[in-house]
């Protein structure tokens, strides 16, 4: 078959409008170019698209078959158009993010919700997982880019970028031996089993203080350990704020109890590319976000 685009859209057009005249004015082409792209269209066809016995042209019943296969492929053809055009003009049309599932859900959601917004034709991919996970996927291609909380063990394929910090806090059960304690000092803290972070091989392990320790690829099982009665732990504000564990978790502040209280967050990406305009604008919003 050797329909062209023009044909269709003069069929389409046609049937939309009512008349051959009242396409031709829409088109701003003359009514016999109308008329000779649709008659050429039905002998390539080899069946007839309109009946035209009648004051105004009436659609077959094949033409009203063939109607929506043509409006879906003139549709797919201005996609296409579309898609080319932002291509050209900013060679990217699809983004695939690695996400670290501890990060605040609040936080990223905004994000996407403004770059839905800001970039409504790019296709966006996003996996969620581990820092490992995360820090893997973007070494080996698989994401673009990574969000993650910070870590010390990154493969030497990527770089992380610091975007700023969240506030940790000291956590344990309401009914666990330090919930009477008002002001918690160290050595009660070593008396006392800890629940602390690890990278989802048992490696990557996180600083233990108390010799008694388990430890655990998850901050969220490490907040339902506690709520269990089953350690402390030093994990972000934000999650022992969540819905999830607000109202069945003591907390405390450990500003006086570590070195360090905060937990670095950042972007991780490959060390032998720079970052497009679209990865940067999203690395901008983090940032701005966390002011």
């Amino acid at each position: 078959m050797n329909w062209t685009l023009d044909q269709l859209n003069a069929f389409v057009t046609a049937a939309e409008m009512g008349s051959f005249s009242a396409a031709a004015r829409k088109l701003q082409k003359a009514q016999s170019r109308i008329s000779s792209a649709i008659a050429n269209l039905e002998i390539d066809l080899g069946f007839e698209l309109f009946d035209r016995s009648s004051r105004y042209p009436q659609l077959t019943e094949l033409g009203k078959q063939m109607l929506p296969e043509a409006q879906y492929v003139l549709a797919q053809c201005q996609r296409f158009r579309a898609r080319a055009l932002f291509a050209n003009d900013f060679d990217v049309i699809s983004l695939r993010i690695a996400m670290d599932e501890a990060l605040p859900i609040e936080t990223t959601t905004s994000v996407f919700t403004a770059f839905g917004q800001e970039f409504p034709h790019v296709n966006l991919t996003i996996t969620s997982g581990s820092r490992d996970d995360v820090a893997n996927a973007v070494a080996k291609e698989k994401a673009d880019i990574g969000l993650m909380l910070g870590s010390t063990a990154l493969p030497s394929e990527v770089d992380f970028e610091s975007l700023g910090f969240f506030k940790k806090i000291l956590i344990f059960g309401q009914s666990h031996p330090l919930s009477t304690v008002s002001t918690i000092s160290r050595t009660q803290l070593q008396s006392h089993r800890q629940l602390a972070l690890c990278n989802r091989s048992g490696e990557g392990r996180e600083d233990t203080f108390s010799p008694n320790h388990w430890y655990i690829d998850s901050y969220y099982l490490i907040c339902d350990l506690a709520i269990q009665n089953q350690g402390w732990a030093v994990v972000p504000e934000y999650i022992s704020q969540s819905s999830w564990f607000a109202d069945k978790l003591k907390v405390q502040p450990c500003d006086h109890l570590f070195f360090n209280s905060r937990l670095e967050f950042g972007v991780v990406k490959r060390g032998d590319r720079a970052p497009n305009h679209i990865e940067k604008w999203l690395i901008s919003e983090l940032v701005n976000l966390n002011r």
